[in-house]
């Protein structure tokens, strides 16, 4: 009993503090859009992209800032049991505008944007797979839903929002990099694969057991 209270408390610990990173990271992301109305290509994300940000890469960023936060935040109450028991029909509808947001925004223009990759190819294809992938599992899930398989519906919703947390894991790296001065030139192309890499990974670990 005691090591079962004592796993169920680490759980909720570890969900507790991933929430909160993930609301933190939502936040900067939001404090940052001061450098991207205009654009600013003198600093964060945007420095020397002015070559080639006007045109497709410019819509593509902006769906991409706006609809990559949007389903993190909807994938935090998707998550909730809270939500599914007590107002199914919300979770419904959020599940629709999150597979909209997915499948419609953040990956056609995560797809576009990967062209453009720091570094290069590598990090470009990174970044590509992970956006096909994101697709995959999010309309797998919405077919599981429609044929009422909820259990696989669950479990490739979760890894959608395992590889949606991406964008989590890459600005924990970058930050940490920053705060060890670390310039390394293979430090990008290897972060773009383990951004994704990592939670998908640690996920099925951990699916694994709980069985």
């Amino acid at each position: 009993m005691r090591t079962n209270r004592y796993l169920l408390t680490t759980q909720g610990l570890l969900q507790l503090l991933t929430c909160l990173l993930i609301v933190k990271i939502v936040v900067a992301v939001f404090l940052s859009y001061r450098d991207y109305f205009p654009p600013n290509f003198d600093s964060g994300f945007l420095l020397d992209r002015n070559g080639y940000f006007f045109g497709r890469y410019q819509w593509s960023f902006y769906v991409h800032i706006t609809s990559g936060p949007l389903s993190l935040v909807l994938g935090l109450i998707l998550l909730s049991e809270k939500l599914r028991r007590r107002c199914p029909k919300w979770h419904r509808f959020l599940g629709r505008v999150q597979t909209i947001n997915v499948l419609f925004l953040v990956t056609p223009s995560g797809l576009w944007m990967a062209r453009y990759a720091e570094t290069g190819r590598v990090a470009g294809l990174g970044f590509g797979t992970l956006a096909v992938l994101t697709a995959l599992c999010v309309a797998l899930g919405w077919r599981a839903a429609v044929l009422r398989q909820f259990q696989s519906h669950q479990r490739w919703m979760e890894r959608g929002f395992a590889l949606l947390c991406s964008a989590v894991v890459l600005r924990v790296i970058g930050g940490s990099a920053t705060l060890a001065n670390v310039d390394w030139p293979w430090l990008y192309p290897v972060s773009a694969w383990a951004s994704w890499l990592l939670p998908l990974l640690g996920y099925e670990v951990y699916q694994k057991a709980r069985k």
